[in-house]
């Protein structure tokens, strides 16, 4: 229904109103009168929501309400009842100070918690231009008497939007303390920066977008001058002053936006939950995000509206409501509610805001859906391609098997398919036969064209995977190879031995790099391709930065025999001898380029199965679940663990194997499903009770 409709309705219904000689709050459907009666008797601060005088206010064009300080031109109505504006339109002006109490409100056990009324109007005001209903925004407006931003603000909008620098800067400088001066509580325990130092700031986010443009449309002669006469006497931001400096040498908004040093990139996020919820307030846009227009090419207008964004967070929000509240505070809700739920594992994105989330353990794959019996001997290893699709296993009986998912036609070997594309059944696409004795170790390229096996015959051999025949052979390693990872280029990889020595290959035989140590029990290699990890018999892991050339060392209570790293390498999981696995958090200390003051000292988390004993084997684990949620490991005792990640809780305890559970992998791209290796020569899928 188009906002004219709505419009006229609500004045139709005004209309009756008044003819049957009746209040607002007696229409049907139109119960705010009610509820705030009710509120006012549990609650005696809400007097003020009826409002001391009702006033109209003035409307800029465009939808941004101006504030106002025109005499009352009506009366409240009696026993504060709202009053009428123009054309019988209610007016009812929310006192500045009023609140009401959480555990009203929201049923929430927040004892004296309150909130401003006229917060939540600006809220609600902001979501309504957001949603594209601007004249509800605007009725909204002038009848409460809030005005989403002040007319300062909204100069200060419009001037950025519009490129008209000098009237922002001017702006800055004689509205700072209405701009600038609110302090606000502090929640985080930080030093509240002054307001000369915020002024100063917004003036260098202002002045750094007007270098820019001037830079990309040829003016290099006024970009320099900005630079020199206009940024540099802030005296603030050297190091992003000395990166604008070299952008003198880039002639186009396209080489700019290109630019490394054009500005931050997109950070991976090292919570979960967070991922989760974060894809309910998605609405795209990101303050990080390249400035690209509605059909992907670079925009100086698309970067104008990301200074406004920049600038929220030098101006005080009761000054300028942050983008998108409303959907911030929803995901922070859902947040909350996906934390309390030990089983999330959602592959819908959506989530409802009638019903609070809730998840159960059916979410979890632990039930046996197949049972893959192609090897003669036991089953070391086994790992998916980055889209799921395949499946590798190395076995003692010296082949490698890859697997793959039937198509969806073929699936459970019925003709009419299956109704989940997560039940389709694995068959055997490749048996490679290339190593004289055990394959202990497989790994995918990135790209899936290529996938490593090496061993117990000191050699490694890259697979081409469309033909299943030998691309290369690398044999410089004089003991048994234990491990191999993939740099993200897919055309260099890094083997470990027992023979100490971990070397970095070109996927067409060069040796590009060699470390010498100790013998190697298993490796990583980070998503972004800057750091590998590596850990031996030895108490200890070693982080190599690989941009740097430097290597650190952490220390761990037992010798480890295995590790692995998070889809983004923030986290690491270590499998100790004692059959216990530790999780360190290495964000942190990867964020910093290896400073030794963000060196984790201890694991943050430890998870203990049912039997902890010294172990004979090496046992792999891995994370898992739609946003690794669930940290899943073998065992000897051939039984399958699963714990909560975050809560180090045992879920679940699978049962079906006869043998040591050796390894064990999560579909990174199907949440429902996972496969682990045993010694009793077979691979078992896991799925849930729908997919199976």
């Amino acid at each position: 229904m188009s906002s004219t409709v709505s419009e006229g309705t609500v004045r139709r219904d005004l209309e009756d109103s008044k003819k049957k000689n009746t209040t607002f709050s007696d229409q049907p459907g139109l119960k705010r009168n009610h509820n705030s009666v009710a509120a006012r008797e549990h609650d005696d601060n809400d007097e003020h929501l009826v409002g001391l005088a009702a006033k109209r206010t003035k409307t800029l064009p465009g939808g941004m309400g101006q504030e106002s300080n025109a005499e009352n031109s009506s009366s409240p109505g009696r026993n504060g009842a709202p009053g009428e504006g123009e054309e019988g339109e209610v007016v009812r002006h929310l006192h500045p100070e009023a609140t009401r109490t959480l555990d009203v409100a929201l049923g929430l056990p927040l004892s004296g918690a309150r909130y401003k009324c006229t917060e939540l109007v600006r809220v609600m005001e902001q979501a309504l231009y957001s949603l594209g209903y601007p004249e509800v925004a605007q009725k909204l407006e002038k009848s409460s008497g809030v005005n989403l931003h002040s007319e300062r603000v909204q100069r200060l909008q419009e001037g950025c939007l519009s490129g008209q620098w000098e009237q922002v800067i001017a702006l800055i400088d004689g509205e700072r303390d209405h701009l600038f001066g609110a302090v606000e509580e502090d929640h985080d325990g930080g030093e509240e920066a002054t307001t000369e130092e915020r002024v100063q700031k917004a003036k260098f986010l202002v002045l750094e977008q007007k270098y820019l443009e001037r830079l990309s449309s040829g003016d290099v002669g006024t970009a320099l001058a900005c630079l020199r006469e206009e940024i540099t006497p802030l005296g603030i931001n050297t190091g992003r002053l000395h990166e604008l400096a070299s952008l003198m040498r880039c002639r186009s908004w396209q080489d700019l936006v290109e630019s490394k040093a054009f500005g931050d990139q997109p950070s991976s996020s090292s919570d979960p939950v967070s991922e989760a919820a974060a894809a309910l307030v998605a609405n795209g846009s990101s303050a990080r995000e390249k400035p690209r227009d509605a059909k992907g090419a670079v925009s100086p207008q698309v970067s104008r509206q990301q200074l406004l964004r920049k600038l929220q967070e030098v101006i005080p929000s009761s000054v300028m409501l942050p983008e998108n509240r409303l959907e911030s505070l929803l995901g922070q809700a859902v947040a909350h509610q996906v934390s309390h739920c030990m089983y999330y594992n959602k592959t819908d994105t959506t989530f409802s805001l009638l019903s609070d989330y809730a998840c159960g353990p059916e979410q979890i794959p632990s039930v046996t859906s197949q049972i893959l019996d192609g090897h003669s001997d036991e089953v070391w290893h086994v790992q998916f391609s980055s889209s799921g699709r395949m499946l590798a296993s190395a076995s003692a009986d010296g082949t490698c098997i890859i697997w793959e998912r039937a198509p969806a036609g073929e699936a459970n070997g019925s003709s009419g398919g299956s109704r989940s594309p997560f039940s389709r059944k694995f068959r055997i696409r490749h048996e490679l036969a290339g190593h004289k004795k055990p394959i202990a170790f497989v790994c995918w390229s990135p790209n899936e064209e290529y996938l490593l096996t090496c061993g117990n015959d000191h050699v490694l051999n890259a697979w081409c995977v469309e033909t299943g025949k030998v691309h290369h052979r690398y044999e410089k390693h004089l003991d048994s190879v234990t491990s191999c990872a993939w740099l993200p280029d897919s055309k260099r990889f890094v083997s470990g031995s027992i023979d100490k020595h971990i070397y970095m290959w070109h996927l067409d035989g060069r040796l590009v790099r060699h470390w010498k140590g100790s013998r190697i029990n298993d490796l990583a290699i980070s998503r972004n391709g800057k750091w590998m990890v590596s850990t031996s018999n030895e108490k200890k892991f070693h982080l190599f930065n690989l941009a740097m050339d430097t290597e650190t060392v952490v220390y761990e209570q037992e010798s480890i025999i295995s590790l692995c790293l998070s889809k983004h390498s923030d986290l690491l999981l270590v499998n100790l001898q004692n059959q216990k696995i530790h999780l360190w958090d290495l964000n942190e200390f990867f964020e910093s380029c290896g400073s030794p003051e963000a060196l984790p000292i201890e694991p943050i988390r430890r998870y203990r199965g049912q039997h902890e004993k010294q172990g004979r084997y090496v046992i792999r684990s891995c994370f898992g679940g739609s946003t690794e949620t669930f940290v899943v490991s073998g065992s000897e005792d051939s039984q399958v663990y699963i714990w909560h990640q975050q809560k180090g809780e045992l879920l679940k305890v699978l049962s079906g194997h006869s043998g040591t559970v050796n390894a064990v992998t999560w579909n990174p791209t199907d949440p429902y499903t996972f496969a682990s290796a045993s010694d009793d020569h077979s691979i078992r899928i896991w799925g849930t009770q729908e997919t199976v």
